[in-house]
This record gives structure tokens, sequence and C-alpha cells, in this order.
């Protein structure tokens, strides 16, 4: 007996040194409301080398955190949001000005998070940015802009509404950047804005950085005012022969160009994505000389994909890098996507003639210009990309949407959209939309972000484009529409491997209740067991078991055994083996 009571005394005692060691890398940013509390709290957490004292920050859910500056990260530190069930928000970030009433984001680009260094990690996840400053003055240009050189990036579920410009935006060199499971809605633009914006950013390593690897899967793209995504040259630098960007399984809706922009973007490789209104500012036969339209493939339009003639890279020290762009072999790939406009889009399409007067010039001469809408521009692809056939462009199993596609995001949000732009094409300027807050609010409240958003990306479930992801299930964001439980993220429909390591990741959040995520990677197909243990080695649960294809796969654990009861508060085991390699991780279950 005193055996045994000594035994389990020196368990506990083991269990809460292991829950100590859990958290000490974590740092909770408690809320109290203070201004500024979060960047303060954060920057001011520092080692005496500069380095960030811990290892991850977690904010509160269900709380508002007002950033007066942005957060300057020099080294490797995660940002979290902790976790929230029904009914709850996620911990939300939202800029204040200063007591002057001037933005004290200082910098371009005004951004919530800048990051430096070199061969530093940094990780963003469940988190909420509002880009409306709490006064309603004005919005904020992004929230990440990088910089420093062999930066690792992770954003995963992250949701933003209402920035200005540009969500994400990569000046660092030599970057690896994933972006999973986000949401970025509603842009602001701003007053005379109309063809700068996009989620992602960067690859050129002219203006912007450099990447040697970019994910872009599984997210939700919604009214940017330029391209989603700007991937300048050959897009990768220190490229071997295979490697790829990879932009799977999004949706794109109200984009007012292209997905990507439309001379670059080389070695990306789209598939399994929605394109709801894309290129909804719409051409103009006289685009060219005014300047208010987009102006290429003027007899036919230009289509959803865009991809345009792209000059010869002649830089000498790309050359001898071996990181210039080859024109003639550009490997831009587009399958199994779904593109389709709505009615509100394809009215704007087809506006009658118009015309406008130019202000008088010294001499009192007042110059007439007129335009008009190019008929059929509601397409695929436009003859300048198919031009680009020969170069290494390709595009195979792409279809409209169909009469049935059931789309089911509110008209308003596209009619708000379509207004603004009409109001900029009728003379090249915004008459009546002269600020920032012109986008439909379904709560009539600017100010705040309605949770859980209340924009519905989901469509018929017996339509064309629920069946036509490369899998036999939808198109677009997995998190819209019923997906089969084995469907596997980060695998092309090639077979090709964006993982390039047999890993076990650290689940999140850790520590968790009720739930929490457990995701692992196959560099090749394997015969494996992902299961959890307790300290004394006894099995509580198998996730999975059995032979995987290679690939990126993510599972939940809900804190319950085999016979689904909840098992106590503790430390657990999680081992994934493929039959020579075994990986184990611990986590903590805090009721």
């Amino acid at each position: 007996m005193i055996k045994s009571i000594s035994y389990r005394f020196t368990l506990c005692l083991c269990l809460l040194f292991s829950v100590a060691n859990l958290s000490a890398d974590t740092l909770t940013v408690t809320w109290t409301g203070a201004i500024g509390e979060l960047e303060t709290t954060i920057m001011a957490d520092t080692l005496a080398d500069g380095s960030q004292a811990h290892a991850v920050y977690k904010l509160e859910s269900n709380k508002v955190y007002l950033q007066r500056s942005t957060i300057v990260l020099e080294t490797s530190c995660d940002i979290v949001g902790a976790a929230y069930g029904d009914g709850e928000t996620p911990a939300t970030i939202q800029p204040i000005p200063g007591d002057d009433g001037a933005s004290q984001f200082a910098g371009w680009p005004a951004g919530n998070i800048k990051t430096y260094g070199e061969d530093q990690s940094y990780a963003f996840k469940n988190l909420l940015f509002n880009g409306v400053f709490a006064d309603g003055s004005t919005t904020l240009f992004g929230v990440l802009a990088t910089y420093g050189k062999r930066n690792t990036i992770t954003v995963d579920h992250v949701t933003s509404v209402h920035n200005q410009v540009i969500t994400y935006f990569c000046f660092g060199q030599e970057e690896h950047w994933t972006l999973t499971n986000n949401t970025a809605v509603q842009y602001s633009c701003y007053p005379a804005g109309m063809y700068f914006g996009g989620f992602w950013w960067g690859g050129g390593g002219g203006w912007t950085g450099t990447v040697e690897s970019l994910l872009i899967q599984n997210n939700t793209i919604e009214g940017a005012h330029g391209q989603a995504f700007v991937i300048y040259d050959n897009g990768l630098v220190n490229r071997t022969g295979s490697e790829m960007i990879y932009v799977d399984h999004n949706t794109f809706a109200n984009i007012i160009d292209w997905p990507k922009f439309y001379r670059h973007g080389n070695n990306t490789h789209w598939t399994n994505n929605l394109f709801v209104n894309l290129a909804a500012n719409g051409q103009t036969r006289n685009a060219g000389n005014t300047n208010i339209a987009l102006n290429n493939d003027h007899n036919g339009g230009h289509g959803k994909t865009a991809t345009l003639d792209q000059g010869p890279c002649t830089d000498s020290t790309l050359t001898a890098d071996g990181n210039c762009w080859d024109n003639t072999n550009r490997n831009i790939r587009y399958t199994h996507n779904v593109w389709y406009d709505t009615p509100e889009l394809l009215d704007m399409f087809s506006m009658d003639p118009w015309c406008w007067d130019l202000p008088a010039d010294s001499n009192g001469v007042v110059v007439t210009l007129c335009d008009t809408m190019i008929a059929g521009q509601s397409k695929w692809i436009g003859d300048s990309t198919r031009s680009n056939f020969s170069n290494g462009v390709s595009e195979v199993n792409n279809i409209h949407a169909g009469s049935d596609f059931g789309w089911n995001l509110d008209a308003a949000y596209i009619t708000a959209q379509t207004t603004r732009t009409r109001d900029w094409l009728d003379n090249g300027v915004h008459d009546t939309h002269t600020t920032h807050f012109w986008m439909h609010q379904a709560d009539s409240d600017p100010i705040s972000v309605q949770w859980p958003l209340p924009l519905d990306f989901s469509y018929s479930a017996t339509s064309a484009a629920a069946t036509h992801c490369t899998h036999g299930g939808p198109v677009g964001s997995t998190h819209h529409m019923t997906h089969a439980a084995d469907l596997t993220m980060g695998t092309t429909p090639e077979g090709e491997i964006v993982p390039g390591a047999f890993a076990l990741a650290q689940n999140y959040p850790n520590p968790f209740n009720p739930s929490t995520e457990i995701s692992f990677t196959l560099n090749e197909a394997a015969d494996i067991n992902l299961s959890i243990f307790n300290m004394l080695g006894q099995k509580v649960r198998t996730l999975t078991t059995g032979s995987k294809p290679a690939g990126v796969y993510s599972l939940e654990w809900d804190g319950r055994d085999e016979m689904g009861q909840s098992v106590s508060t503790g430390i657990y085991l999680y081992t994934l083996t493929n039959g020579s390699t075994s990986i184990t991780k611990k986590m903590a279950l805090m009721k």
C-alpha cells in the first residue's frame, strides 16, 4: 500500500512537472483592455541577447486586443489564439490610432506584424485581424510584412477582415511560406484606388522578396482590389527541377483583377480552386487610352487566367545564380478548377456605352472620351493565354460551374463592389465612393467584425463543381462544402508531394480542451499507425492505421478513448510509426 501511494505521488509530480514544461515556453498575453498591451507584452519579453523569451504567445479568445503600433519580431516565435467554441469569438486584434488621432503604425507597408532576422521561424494561428481602426477613421494596409533571410513563415486558420491593400507581403529573401486554412474578406481599398491589392505578394527579388517554397492551400479570399497573388518572375529561387508553387483548394470570390499577376507566376500549379467573379473590374474597349479598366485582349477579353507574354530574363546576377526565368518554359498549369460569374457581374459587363468630359485644359478646351464594355469577356481563357501554350502554359479539365451552381454568397457583396466599380468606370474618378467604408455589412456595423462571418461560400451539392475536384469531391476551400474524410491535403493530382519528409507535427492547440489537431506528412507511401498513449504506456486511442499514400494528413483527437469515454486531465503521448521509424510527441489535456 505504501509502495502504491508512493508511486502515485511520484506519478502526480511527474505529471505536474510535464505540464509545467509544456507551458514554460508559452506566455499568455493576458487581456486587460489596455491599449497597446499586445505589442508591449510581446516586444518586451526578450532575453539578454534580444531573442524572444517565449516560443509561443497565446491570446485569449473572446477578447479584442487594441493594437497601437506594429509588432516587430527579430527572432522565432508563434503568436496564436486560444481555442474557442460555438458562440465564442477568436482572439481579435484591431488597430487604434494614437492620442493625436493619427495612425502609429509607422513605415510602409503599415501592418500588424513585421518579421526580421535570419533562419528564424514564425507562425501565426487561430487569430482574427480586424483591419478597421477602432475609432472608425480608416483601415490598416495589411496584416504581415516579412523581411530578413531564409525565414520560415506559417499562417494557418487566420481570418482578416477589412484590410486595405495587401494582407501578406514578402520582402525577405529565400523564405519558406505556408498559407493554409485562412480567410481574407472585404478589402476596403482606398479612395481613388482600384487596382492595387491582394492576398499575398512576393517572389520577385526586385522590389519584393524571394521564396524557396510556397504552399497556398484551403484559403478563402474575397473582395481583393487587385490580383489575389502577385508571384513574380520564376516563382521560386534556388529551385530544383520538380519544385513548384501549389495553389490548391482555394475559394476566390469578387476579385477585381485575376488570380495572379498576368505577366509572371512561373512554376505555379493551380488545382481544385473555385473562381467566382474574377476579373470583376470588367474590360473596356478603350481602356488602353483611358486607363480606367483592364486593357488586354481587346478583341475578346482576357478571361479568368490571363497568363500573358513574359519578357526574357537579362539579369546577369540571376543568370549566375541559376534563378533566371525561362519565358519559353514557364511551367504554369491550371487543372480541375471551376469558374463562374454571377448575374450581378454579368449585368455590369453588359453596360451600355458611355462618355464623359475631361477637365478643361489651360485653353479651355474640353475633351470628351467614350468607352464600351468588350463583348464576351465572361470566359475562362483568352487568346493571349492560349498563345502561351507553346511557352509551357497549360490548362486541362477546367469547367464553368453551370446554371445549377447554386452559389450561396449574398449578392449584396458583389453588388456593393460593382456599384463602386461603376462609379469609377463612368469617368475614372470615385464621385460617391470617397471613403474606406463602402462594403456591404450584414449587421450594419463597419467597425466590429460579425462572428461567425456572415459570408456563405457554399454552393449546390448537386452542381458540377461539387464533384470536379481531383479526388471526386467539391472544388474550393474544404471549409465550405462536405468533403471525404480521407481527403489528403498537400498532394497534387500527379502524386507530387509538397512535404519532403516523414514528419509528425506538434499538436495544436497545446495544451488543449476539448479537442486538438494532429498533423503528419509522408514523403512516400507507407503502412502507418498513429496512436495515443497515456504516461503508463497504455494505448488510449488509435487515430488512424493502414496504408497511406504520400501526402499531408490532419486528424482531430476529441479527448476520448476507444470506447468513446472522455479521458482525464494529464499528459499524453502520440506516436507515428511507419514500420521502420517512430516519432513520439507529448501533449497536455487540461480540463
